[in-house]
């Protein structure tokens, strides 16, 4: 087995992300926006020889990962483990409305994670996501011996998957001493010897003129 370079990619901005909308298993088209930035990466992974492209089989990261490879003769292999975390009843829902009706859950799943039961929106809770994607790189690294990997998923089951699961961190705070996964921003993590190594995270830098948010 040889070195393996992941490069994780969060979505390209949808119409639920610019409503403020809660996004996980639920789903929306991409906005313009969210369609530049994806073709934007694209562009900057041009000279990057991917042996395997995977992605969540949401549709808003199988059309980022079709923009993003363009005309290259690779397919797209979609792993549920990739999966955004499940927010349950909540889908759909405005941020604001959450908060109203809902706000000592949500609070608790913004402040607490490590406690965070989702008992109430009937949704994942971290553990289930840290294993979830775990398992699925896992399986990546079975089915890929070496080479360069595209895997293209979300902003919270990224952040629990490269800075909580494969740096074998704690979940409580990870959403305070890791940074936010932006739209189409680039995360690369190199995998040798059995250690996972961050090597460039949420990287924007090819998405100069092309206003990425939440």
């Amino acid at each position: 087995m040889g070195k393996r370079t992941f490069y994780f990619v969060r979505h390209g901005k949808t119409e639920w992300n610019l409503a403020r909308r809660m996004q996980g298993w639920g789903d929306s088209p991409l906005i313009e926006e969210g369609i530049n930035g994806a073709i934007a990466t694209g562009e900057a992974l041009k000279d990057v020889d991917f042996t395997a492209v995977y992605s969540s089989p949401s549709k808003r990261t199988v059309d980022t990962t079709g923009y993003i490879i363009g005309d290259r003769d690779i397919d797209i292999r979609t792993l549920d483990g990739l999966r955004e975390m499940s927010f349950g009843i909540w889908e759909g829902e405005l941020f604001v409305d959450i908060t109203e009706n809902f706000g000592d859950e949500y609070a608790m799943m913004l402040d607490n994670p490590e406690y965070y039961k989702a008992e109430v929106s009937k949704g994942e809770t971290y553990h289930q996501v840290k294993e979830r994607t775990k398992m699925a790189v896992e399986q990546i690294l079975e089915e890929q011996p070496e080479g360069n990997i595209l895997v293209v998923s979300h902003g919270m089951a990224l952040r629990v998957l490269i800075f909580v699961a494969l740096q074998e961190a704690e979940l409580q705070t990870h959403r305070t001493e890791t940074p936010h996964i932006l739209n189409t921003s680039v995360t690369v993590v190199e995998y040798e010897n059995g250690e996972f190594r961050v090597v460039k995270a949420n990287d924007t830098s090819h998405l100069e003129g092309i206003v990425e948010g939440v």
